[in-house]
């Protein structure tokens, strides 16, 4: 088991998409969908620029790994297209004759389709925490979790995991908070940095 850090710049309930009864990555962050595995542990900090600097946006544990396409047809996963109910759906891809088609959604665009297909995995977590605009201060002992900056970074040390989620025993899982983003107050696109996410 290993975890992996990043930051999220702009948390929209899109990347990680925490609907549902649990909790999808399937856009965004290629290389961590291409390289976790089952029991890794996915957490996420916000900006170092903003309000949300060394607080946990979500911690989740990665229960299952499938394709994009498994992802698009399975009946279990249909509650994770876009919809009324939904409008931040991440279940946006799938291929139709070798060609991949992205559903119209609020957050992406044709343009963000190459960087999201760079890994066509996506990682199911049953057992989670999103925090959204709740995000807890992490304490001093477990800063070292913090990534700075771009990518992301892989943690394989056994003390500062388990010391971590001892912490996070404190609190439910599940939906916490809602998204710090907003799409209404941000347009018809709310997403305009998640290329490079």
């Amino acid at each position: 088991m290993k975890m992996m850090s990043y930051i999220i710049k702009d948390d929209y309930g899109f990347a990680p998409n925490p609907y549902g009864g649990f909790l999808t990555l399937a856009t965004c962050k290629p290389a961590i969908r291409s390289s976790a595995g089952v029991g890794d542990i996915l957490v996420a900090t916000g900006s170092s620029t903003g309000d949300y600097e060394n607080r946990l946006i979500y911690a989740a544990k990665v229960s299952r790994l499938i394709d994009m396409n498994e992802y698009f047809e399975n009946p279990m996963y249909q509650v994770k297209k876009p919809s009324n109910e939904n409008k931040n759906g991440d279940n946006i891809y799938h291929e139709e004759n070798g060609i991949w088609i992205q559903l119209h959604n609020n957050l992406h665009n044709k343009d963000d389709m190459d960087h999201d297909l760079e890994s066509t995995n996506v990682l199911i977590c049953d057992d989670f925490w999103y925090f959204g605009d709740k995000a807890p201060l992490l304490p001093e002992n477990l800063l070292g979790i913090v990534k700075k900056g771009r990518w992301h970074k892989n943690i394989d040390d056994g003390a500062l995991i388990s010391s971590f989620l001892d912490w996070l025993k404190a609190y439910e899982k599940g939906i916490i908070g809602n998204p710090i983003g907003s799409t209404e107050k941000t347009g018809k696109r709310a997403c305009e940095n998640f290329k490079k996410c």
